[in-house]
């Protein structure tokens, strides 16, 4: 006698428990499944080949399988057999961008770099904005001897992960045979990549080219960039004086016509965080309180004020002090004016020349007569040191104390410094000198 089985001819309570029985079932294979494939594709899990090969037969989609399948087998060499089972894993999970990576990787391994930028390209398109994406293009296209079709790739890895171009500029350079181009091509416009490729131009000697694309950054973005600071610092520890001035000034006042030699001379602006390669260098000292005031001033809103702590030989050598750039074997003269509060020593401060290294003293003024005084005008003259390649010559006027001897009386009282200007001495025809302020 045959019986039929079916649900709607059992009691529906029993029909419910049948049903939740085989669901649960079937959960709890997913769930086993899912641990044992979970387990052997672990990468932390010693698994033999031969393991994996028996569950990627039983487990066929699973893309997790095959693919670490085919990583371990093109580690051993086996590339047909990598091959096989990367393409079973693409198959079974065809959105996966790193299995299209891997399946490159495998492909180039075996000599095919054409499928190889087959699966790169699929991968392109699953993930546009990975970087290691464009990376692997890229290395592969330079690699096939394509260096102008990997310029762009290039570039897109880069713009899309900042870390990546300081190794993308020294690749390029070195396999371009330090084509500019080709280095312009890849940083693109992006204002942290211009600041890192100047700098590449800088380490590599390619300092007009530095400067070129320094000046294409806008001085706000300059002014906000550490990157820029240390740049600037680099042109002067190289001696690049006068290219490093010129890049500070259209930095700091890009549309300003007052681009004197000393700078900021009546002390009415406030020095840049980062930029005072050019401007007032103001450093602590234990002899003096030094800061910028509106108490006094000889000419518009502010002046510097000095006050001393009254110590016993008192000094002041670079804690106020500014680099200027001259032209080698030029006279000039240096003036200011100072204006003394109850001063009190047994010889006042005074401005002095000196070589950008302040070892060498090249010129002082008289010192600030003590007391209480009026605004006093200080000033003295040099001649520029001459340089072995005709270059600008770079110079520190501060303002110093130096003891006569290894001791003398404490210094008290206070002093104001105002209008610095430095200005070049010429003469006219029949002889007689004239001052011409310096640019």
């Amino acid at each position: 006698m045959n019986v039929e089985f079916t649900l709607d001819k059992l009691a529906p309570k029993a029909a419910i428990v049948l049903l939740a029985t085989c669901v649960c079932g079937l959960l709890a294979l997913a769930v086993i499944s899912t641990f044992i494939i979970g387990t052997l594709t672990d990468e932390r899990s010693e698994v033999s080949t031969k393991t994996l090969q028996v569950a990627a037969d039983h487990f066929e989609n699973s893309a997790r399988l095959h693919s670490r399948l085919g990583a371990i087998m093109e580690r051993q060499g086996d590339l047909s057999d990598a091959e096989y089972h990367l393409l079973r894993a693409t198959a079974n999970a065809p959105y996966n961008y790193n299995l299209q990576l891997m399946l490159a990787s495998i492909e180039e391994s075996r000599g095919d770099r054409l499928l190889a930028e087959k699966a790169l390209r699929t991968a392109l398109t699953l993930a546009p904005n990975k970087a290691e994406v464009h990376w692997n293009l890229a290395n592969l296209l330079l690699r096939r001897g394509e260096l102008d079709n990997s310029l762009e790739a290039f570039r897109s890895a880069a713009a899309l992960k900042e870390k990546l171009l300081p190794a993308t500029l020294s690749l390029i350079w070195r396999v371009s045979n330090g084509s500019l181009e080709a280095l312009e091509h890849v940083t693109g416009d992006q204002l942290e990549a211009r600041i890192t490729l100047a700098r590449f131009f800088l380490n590599h000697s390619q300092v007009a080219k530095a400067a070129e694309v320094f000046n294409t950054i806008d001085p706000k973005s300059r002014l906000a960039s550490a990157e820029c600071a240390a740049m600037l610092d680099d042109l002067v520890e190289d001696n690049q004086i006068q290219l490093a001035r010129s890049l500070w000034l259209g930095t700091i006042a890009p549309a300003s016509a007052d681009h004197q030699s000393i700078w900021n001379g009546g002390f009415e602006t406030d020095v840049v965080k980062g930029f005072a390669q050019f401007d007032w260098i103001i450093s602590r000292s234990g002899y003096a309180k030094v800061a910028l005031t509106k108490d006094s001033a000889r000419t518009g809103a502010r002046s510097l004020r000095i006050d001393f702590a009254g110590r016993d030989t008192t000094r002041l050598d670079n804690q106020i002090r500014q680099l200027v750039v001259v032209n080698p074997g030029r006279h000039y003269r240096v003036e200011c004016y100072a204006r003394a509060e109850g001063l009190v020593s047994s010889e006042g401060p005074r401005i002095v020349v000196t070589t950008d290294r302040a070892s060498e003293w090249l010129a002082s003024s008289e010192a600030v007569a003590t007391g209480s005084t009026d605004w006093q005008r200080l000033a003295t003259e040099f001649t520029a040191p001459n340089s072995i390649d005709g270059r600008a010559v770079a110079l520190l006027i501060s303002i110093k104390r130096k003891p006569k001897f290894s001791y003398d009386e404490p210094t008290r009282g206070r002093v104001y410094f105002d209008d610095f200007a430095l200005s070049e001495q010429v003469t006219l025809a029949g002889g007689s000198p004239q001052s011409r302020p310096t640019k």
